[in-house]
């Protein structure tokens, strides 16, 4: 069976289909109110809707994990339990529930946590490749702490054609989050922690947000 490569995008319910990423007009659009299920199968994606069947296939097997996250908590508006993906992915799906619920009206459960969009699924390494990939798009980014351990902080700033690098370790805690600082600072959600660096820099601290492209 051949396949037809496309890019595609999610946005709510709806998902469609484009031939080049910078198209505006999809070639087709699917309500995911009719979906009945999605599972994987043969290494594709089957999207099974009321009266139709769509088989995706994409470049990775995390790549078709993720869109079957992003597509289940759509239609289900919670993260799916059987996933398996990393914890940087799921926090992507925490995010884009949060944005979707927010859109629909609806609220976040209890003790849910909300990440920024400015958190990348990279190690220490590659956060410093990222900010000075980015230079001018922005200079500080979230991360996953080290050995899997809570949330990393990361910036960039220059200071006389030097670039300096600086690194923050963040502490979940019941009530909140801790920056590990020589004064500790607390905050009660990520965002928070964000908008700690930014004030505290006077804004030369700005967030990285990603640029999205998804091909399948």
């Amino acid at each position: 069976q051949g396949y037809q490569r496309v890019w595609a995008g999610l946005r709510g319910l709806k998902l469609a289909f484009y031939k080049l990423p910078q198209e505006h007009e999809p070639l087709e659009v699917l309500d995911l109110g009719e979906l009945v299920t999605v599972q994987a199968e043969g290494g594709a994606l089957v999207l099974r809707l009321k009266g139709q069947q769509v088989t995706m296939k994409a470049e990775s097997w995390e790549t078709q994990e993720m869109w079957r996250g992003f597509i289940l908590t759509m239609t289900k508006m919670r993260i799916p339990r059987d996933l398996v993906l990393l914890p940087g992915h799921n926090l992507q799906l925490l995010e884009a529930l949060r944005e979707e619920q927010e859109h629909r009206g609806t609220p976040m459960s209890p003790g849910t946590p909300v990440v920024p969009s400015c958190f990348f699924e990279v190690t220490r390494p590659e956060a410093e490749r990222l900010l000075e990939r980015s230079v001018g798009r922005g200079n500080l980014l979230l991360r996953p702490g080290g050995h899997g351990q809570g949330v990393s902080v990361t910036t960039r700033q220059e200071l006389q054609g030097t670039a300096l690098l600086r690194h923050y370790k963040v502490k979940r805690e019941a009530q909140g989050y801790v920056i590990d600082m020589e004064t500790p600072h607390r905050c009660s959600s990520l965002a928070e922690v964000v908008q700690f660096f930014v004030r505290r820099s006077k804004g030369s601290l700005q967030p990285l947000y990603p640029e999205y492209s998804t091909r399948l």
